[in-house]
């Protein structure tokens, strides 16, 4: 007869299994042009591991974050596929399967505190605790609503966060059940371990201390008269950590904030209570997931649908409270929960124009996640009272293998989404209530690349059109034109970027480099210097200068500049270096 031990390690096989096929598709999937290429592809600090990189992944407020060991992460990828994507993306896969393993496990310690501290109300049979951690784990792990943390390779800090999240979890628990000493010295330290490896890879993480508080609310009941004190003293470690994580983002961030002037107070509120409702219908019925839900200033942020969504969220509290006064702790804990660890992306401290993510949900639905496993276990449980428990059981698995296989095959739809830059920006172009101007943007740069000039030109025309302050949506538009060798209107078009921003380091590239073309060295060379001058790390700025003394038959400074590029660890192309070998056939290619 086969063993319980041996019936919970292949649960866990099936799991993680279930997972991997569902996931499996991302590998066959390209890197986007959305944050994939700044963070990874054309990001030279990361192209090497040394003690340089290192030192500027722990300093840098590169792209506006702080994540020290997500681009740690990206660099070994690195350092081990190079820029193959599908190695990329399943690293990615992975990650994320070993979370719902985590998951499921820290399901089943949940549930095992809840059987020692409510064993009238809670406790559930040996079995039905796998019920409810298996099926609470599956679900969460195939659900569509996870293919934008796993799918987007640029959202490895979100996996890689939740896996610490999760874990730090685990160790809480065990530190707040430990029968000795040492034990409870050890996860306690593992758990604050844990806690800066989660802020280390997504400033999210801020809420753990909070989430700490309401594990010690409920199931484990720590929170007594006498407890609350010793409570919070154990928590300092974590607030601290918490407090220079937020000080260390906020400096990244650089004052790059959306202003109260452009979202007001009142917009913001009206969207978190609408965003709050949305998160959970799409959990439930994941019909209208898009990529990129950019907050339009144009509605009206006090219509039926906001103010319905509002009432309902304050009703919700409100049950949920008096459930909680009546010593039914577990609506409370789950909701709040819900509400504590999606704070940070409701939006009342905004970085991005974004109305909501798909990505938002990954840590913060896990609750509901539990109550529908704790709903399939007393199911479970409570067939052993009925005439016929093997149908009762028999159709419990059906009803979360239907539901599983419902997610997983809109997941996979939804993975397609991502496949490359034109499959991302085609659909949310096409589905999208408010399409921003990045969408025609990046599209227009898929069509660039594929060689589809006037389609590239016409959509970075419309992105222009709906953000005219947006440079780099010009500078595209010039680039065609340089294309095409109409060099009259690149130049004309460059100069009126750099006449508004004069110090706009790439517009000196840009315009050097047209000079370049029209075989007028000297006046390239003097904008490529200023770019030099206004950033000396641009690597674009020395491959130019090197071109130039190759083009000006002045070798030794071309070497000079050579190495200066290849130290930053970015590649010449073979050609070029066959002469130290250069032609002027990366003046046309440079962007």
């Amino acid at each position: 007869m086969i063993s319980f031990r041996a019936v919970k390690l292949y649960l866990y096989i099936v799991l993680s299994g279930a997972v991997l096929i569902t996931f499996i598709p991302c590998a066959g999937n390209r890197f986007v042009d959305w944050d994939d290429m700044a963070f990874v592809v054309k990001n030279y600090h990361i192209s090497t591991l040394s003690l340089d990189s290192l030192y500027w992944m722990l300093t840098t407020n590169y792209q506006g974050v702080w994540h020290p060991l997500t681009w740690f992460s990206h660099a070994v990828d690195r350092a081990l596929w190079g820029l193959r994507p599908s190695h990329h993306h399943f690293v990615n896969v992975l990650i994320h399967t070993l979370n719902v393993v985590v998951f499921c496990f820290l399901v089943v310690r949940l549930q095992e505190v809840r059987n020692a501290t409510e064993v009238e109300r809670a406790a559930l049979s040996r079995v039905g605790i796998y019920v409810a951690a298996f099926s609470a784990a599956l679900l969460f792990g195939v659900h569509p609503l996870r293919v934008e943390s796993v799918a987007w390779l640029s959202e490895r800090k979100d996996v890689l966060c939740a896996f610490f999240f999760l874990s730090g979890l685990v160790a809480y628990l065990g530190y707040a059940s430990a029968s000795t000493r040492a034990a409870r010295v050890r996860n306690y330290l593992f758990c604050v371990a844990l806690h800066l490896l989660a802020l280390l890879s997504k400033p999210t993480a801020v809420t753990f201390p909070f989430v700490l508080l309401l594990l010690d609310y409920y199931p484990l009941r720590r929170l007594g008269s006498t407890s609350v004190k010793a409570g919070l003293v154990e928590k300092i470690p974590f607030l601290v950590l918490t407090t220079v994580d937020v000080v260390i983002n906020m400096w990244a961030k650089g004052g790059g904030a959306v202003p109260f002037s452009y979202v007001p107070l009142y917009m913001r509120i009206m969207n978190a209570f609408y965003a709050m409702v949305f998160y959970i219908r799409e959990t439930i019925f994941p019909t209208h997931l898009i990529p990129l839900y950019q907050l339009d200033r144009g509605l009206n942020y006090f219509a039926p649908v906001f103010l319905a969504s509002m009432i309902l969220v304050l009703t919700v509290t409100a049950w949920c409270l008096r459930r909680a006064y009546r010593n039914d702790r577990l609506w409370a804990a789950v909701w709040f929960y819900y509400m504590i660890t999606l704070a940070p992306m409701l939006g009342f401290y905004m970085v991005f124009r974004h109305a909501m993510a798909d990505r938002y949900t990954y840590l913060t639905t896990l609750g509901f996640w539990i109550l529908f496993g704790l709903g399939a276990a007393r199911l479970w449980d409570g067939a052993e009272k009925l005439k016929r428990p093997i149908a009762v059981k028999l159709f419990v698995v059906a009803c979360v293998v239907i539901l599983a296989c419902c997610y997983g095959l809109r997941t996979q739809s939804q993975i397609a989404v991502w496949k490359n830059t034109e499959t991302l920006w085609t659909y949310v172009i096409d589905r999208a209530r408010y399409v921003p101007a990045l969408a025609y943007f990046a599209r227009g740069k898929a069509y660039e690349d594929k060689g589809q000039i006037q389609k590239a030109l016409a959509h970075y025309h419309t992105a222009y059109s709906l953000n005219p302050k947006n440079n780099k949506y010009l500078s595209r538009i010039a680039g065609i034109h340089v294309k095409q060798k109409d060099y009259d209107t690149s130049m004309a078009i460059y100069q009126k970027i750099l006449k508004q921003v004069p110090e706009n380091s790439r517009a000196h590239i840009h315009v050097g480099r047209v000079f370049a073309l029209q075989r007028r060295l000297d006046q390239a060379q003097k904008h490529f210097e200023k770019a030099l001058k206004l950033d000396p790390e641009l690597p674009a700025a020395y491959l130019m200068m090197m071109l130039l003394h190759i083009e000006k038959n002045e070798k030794d400074k071309a070497l000079e500049y050579y190495r200066k590029y290849t130290d930053k660890g970015l590649e010449v192309k073979p050609s070029i270096a066959s002469r130290l070998g250069i032609s002027s056939l990366v003046l046309k290619g440079t962007k």
